[in-house]
């Protein structure tokens, strides 16, 4: 058996397919469709995951990790009881407690997983959510984009034929926000482009409404300090959320905000709401607005379905505003637990063998149909989905500008730049073929290839803009070649976003070929964390 896991800012979920091949939740130990994606480092050997954790965090605010999700991939460490911890050994726990979850509720030990994963995360928060998944000891069969697994379910339950079909995915949840153009067409589902923002969500809106309430209290109290008191804020934090998403259902709501014996009843209109957030939302349009104009140099200028997916597209708000200003009549299809589901029907499609091929590790039809209780034809037909998807950030190597005059003179001083082989929404996979680059001294018996990824929303060669993400070095090359000897560059990115890299300097044939190594992990480091995280005992308690 295969899950799917949305392993989200806030909240995390599992879905799997039943006896009747429907992709549904699966209870976590608690009884709850989804498990707050909070750990609370009860001691050194003990983690206790979930609502509990979030709870706890009023008490003992500096041994609760929150949104570790925004940390994936950047050189982030956190310390409980003297021990330090990476966010991918944070996750690793989150993970291990959705797994417990799932063998409480159905007796089923997880394995195999496709884990979701925003539609703009780079290489590197792409490689740390893998790493995650190993040190939780599971089977990461694949990553998925969450607006891909939200599609993947609507197509699922919708049978929307075989005619091909536009769908615009704006996905917005607690800690990020995708854009997402797809072309559905009987078994295929092709991502056209996307674009978003992986430091946008839910907890920015949860922000200013904190600071709306603080503000509140401190004009009628200004001689207090609350910011100072971890477990107030703590407190605020948690009531100003659940007061949020009552606004999507109710016209206005209340909070008591009280500290050392001061007490202020706050009123909150979902007028005001929007009002105060109004920045964070045009924030989401620009970008929207942004890939549909990229869809259109693509040769998609309507859309047949507008999908709203994560906990925070439930705002009113952001049907009326996508109405208002980009003419879009969106609906919401089960923002809270359609990536889960999806990412559990693509993983079904990952473990099923292909008829005719070799085992490799996959399951025959025969017997997927004999252990799910579902019907061959059943079986078959997810078997024959097809998903393709783009590269979701720009990717090339720094190079000398040529067109400064210190490219030939005195290279060290030289503008740096960054060449960009692999453009953003570049269909995968993808082979880009040689691009020539060139020695910069007489002589130069190397050249370090630096492969870099596009950090911004649009794609620059400044190297302000982007971020290197890991290296190769082309040696023994040839003596007594001069300055401007081509050395060939050539990217190739797979449908699941490895990155390989060769070079080649054509004149002696010299060649380099690395696959792209992500993070500082070697395999000691690998070892240690994964029994780091295995020493621990998880708990939804």
């Amino acid at each position: 058996m295969a899950f799917g896991i949305d392993l989200g800012t806030t909240n995390s979920c599992v879905a799997h397919i039943d006896d009747a091949g429907r992709a549904v939740m699966i209870k976590s130990a608690l009884g709850e469709d989804t498990t707050p994606s909070a750990v609370y480092f009860e001691s050194a050997r003990l983690a206790v995951v979930g609502r509990t954790a979030r709870n706890a965090a009023l008490i003992a605010p500096d041994l609760v990790a929150q949104h570790v999700k925004r940390s994936m991939g950047k050189p982030k460490e956190y310390t409980f009881h003297g021990k330090p911890h990476t966010p991918e050994m944070v996750s690793a726990l989150i993970l291990k407690e959705l797994a417990r979850g799932v063998e409480e509720n159905t007796g089923q030990v997880v394995r195999d997983v496709v884990i979701t994963v925003p539609a703009n995360f780079g290489v590197a928060e792409r490689e740390a959510t893998r790493r995650a998944g190993q040190l939780a000891g599971l089977n990461v069969l694949d990553l998925l984009a969450e607006p891909v697994a939200a599609a993947l379910h609507y197509q699922a339950v919708t049978g929307t034929g075989t005619e091909a079909r536009n769908i615009l995915v704006y996905d917005l949840g607690g800690g990020t926000f995708d854009t997402t153009v797809i072309r559905v067409e009987g078994d295929d589902i092709s991502v056209v482009c996307n674009d978003g923002d992986a430091n946008l969500g839910g907890a920015d809106w949860d922000a200013i409404l904190v600071d709306y309430f603080l503000d509140q209290f401190t004009s009628t109290y200004p001689g207090l300090q609350p910011r100072e008191d971890a477990s107030f804020m703590q407190d605020l934090t948690i009531a100003v959320e659940r007061l949020k998403e009552d606004l999507s259902s109710v016209q206005s709501g209340r909070h008591n905000v009280r500290l050392t014996g001061k007490a202020l009843q706050v009123v909150l209109t979902r007028d005001t709401l929007e009002e105060l957030t109004k920045k964070l939302l045009d924030e989401t349009i620009a970008v929207t607005e942004r890939t549909i104009e990229t869809a259109r140099t693509r040769g998609v200028a309507t859309f047949d379905d507008v999908l709203l997916v994560g906990g925070m597209a439930k705002m009113p708000a952001v049907v009326r505003v996508l109405k208002e200003r980009l003419g879009l009549t969106a609906r919401q299809h089960q923002p809270d637990f359609a990536v889960a589901k999806g990412a559990a029907l693509f993983a079904l499609t990952r473990t099923i063998r292909p008829a005719g091929s070799g085992a490799n590790g996959l399951r025959s039809v025969q017997d997927v149909a004999a252990t799910t209780g579902m019907t061959i034809p059943e079986v078959e037909a997810i078997a024959r989905k097809r998903v393709t998807t783009v590269v979701s950030r720009g990717f090339g190597v720094m190079s000398l500008d040529g067109r400064d005059p210190l490219a030939l003179t005195d290279p060290v001083r030289a503008r740096k730049m960054i060449v960009h082989l692999l453009p953003a929404n570049t269909p995968l996979p993808e082979d880009t073929g040689p691009f020539t680059f060139h020695t910069v001294i007489d002589n130069q018996r190397m050249v370090a290839i630096e492969v870099w990824e596009q950090a911004g929303a649009m794609q620059s060669e400044e190297l302000a803009d982007n971020r290197k993400i890991g290296q190769g070095l082309l040696t023994s090359i040839p003596a007594r070649l001069p300055a401007q000897t081509p050395i060939e560059v050539t990217f190739y990115m797979s449908e699941t976003g490895l990155l390989t890299v060769r070079a080649v300097e054509p004149n002696s044939g010299r060649d380099l070929k690395f696959e792209l190594q992500i993070g500082d992990l070697d395999k000691a480091g690998m070892d240690k964390a994964r029994q780091s995280v295995a020493d621990y005992e998880v708990s939804g308690d």
